[in-house]
């Protein structure tokens, strides 16, 4: 097995299996938005809201902010201005996870989001936040069971936009995802796609490159990481022009210069302590914390398993970012051309 390669079984079934380990350990240290972002150095992992309305004029029913990782802010508003929607537009998000960026994209621009993933857990949990907001907000947010490999059921050229959030990086054919977002889309659908790709720092006849891609893969249950023109080509390959793509985690240095604060930064040792939960120094010691609660049955027994996977993909994945080897976000955006 090349160290870019992570497994043979069928896509759907991996990330099922690692979603059913992973999601709360995920929501414990990075909130319930499952994906990365930048931010400045000087900015705190969290902020209140500064008002209790949605960004947008378009929501105007008042909705109560939660405290937000800023980086995590900045790449949802990113994706929700490039998703061109605006009130009740009917968009996807294909692979919602407990539905942070969904809720995110609601917020911003007043559109009715159907978030797809494999993991019934990830459903639950996802209704349970939303059960909490207004209904204003629970009207424009809905969650489905569906491998976004094989959709079945849904209703076809139905959809204005749809948005992947990381999400792909569990498939190693993504043209197959994505040839199914496209049969949902309007003639004219915008595809926004944060993607998992490689970097020309990646070098894949160095060791440490090459244990670092182990990590990673193995630790956040990924498949084989394309390079930029080998996405861009599966895309292609689902019928989608391209119209706009680039790394939008380099402009994190374009903004603040020598004061930006990394995508891979909380996971990396670091004196700022922004979140605690994510810091190797926390991280490392509950595998050998969790372990002895689990053999006195205070615990299931997979979950000290399941932080130790934890712990490969965050040194893996960080690993790779600091050395300029991967990105998790990508941004493509294509669209479906009218007929």
């Amino acid at each position: 097995m090349g160290s870019n390669d992570q497994h043979n079984a069928y896509d759907a079934d991996v990330a099922n299996s690692f979603y059913n380990l992973a999601t709360e350990f995920y929501e414990y240290g990075w909130g319930d938005s499952f994906h990365f972002g930048y931010r400045a150095a000087h900015e705190p992992h969290s902020k209140a809201p500064s008002s209790p309305l949605p960004s947008r004029p378009l929501a105007l029913t008042p909705v109560r902010r939660l405290p937000t990782h800023q980086a995590i802010d900045n790449s949802q508003t990113f994706v929700a201005q490039k998703l061109g929607v605006t009130d009740m537009d009917r968009v996807l998000d294909m692979g919602c996870g407990i539905g942070g960026p969904l809720r995110g994209v609601v917020r911003a621009t007043g559109a009715n989001v159907t978030g797809l993933t494999i993991n019934k857990h990830q459903i639950k949990r996802a209704y349970e936040i939303t059960r909490g907001l207004t209904p204003w907000m629970q009207s424009r947010c809905h969650f489905i069971e569906q491998d976004y490999l094989a959709i079945k059921g849904m209703e076809l050229e139905a959809y204005d936009a749809a948005f992947y959030m990381e999400s792909s990086l569990h498939c190693e054919n993504r043209t197959q995802t994505f040839s199914e977002v496209y049969k949902l889309l309007k003639p004219g659908g915008r595809l926004v796609a944060m993607e998992y790709n490689l970097l020309p720092g990646w070098k894949p006849e160095d060791p440490e490159h090459q244990e670092l891609m182990r990590l990673h893969l193995h630790g956040n249950g990924a498949a084989k990481t394309p390079t930029i023109e080998e996405d861009l080509a599966m895309i292609r390959a689902a019928g989608f022009e391209i119209r706009e793509h680039f790394d939008l985690m380099s402009l994190g240095s374009k903004l603040y210069g020598d004061g930006v604060f990394e995508w891979w930064a909380d996971l990396q040792f670091n004196w700022r302590f922004h979140l605690l939960p994510a810091h190797p120094w926390v991280r490392n010691t509950l595998p050998y914390i969790l372990g002895p609660l689990a053999k006195i049955g205070l615990i299931p027994a997979g979950v000290p398993k399941a932080a130790e996977l934890m712990n490969m993909g965050g040194d893996g994945l960080s690993g790779l970012g600091k050395v300029g080897a991967i990105t998790p976000q990508y941004y493509v955006l294509g669209v479906k051309p009218l007929k």
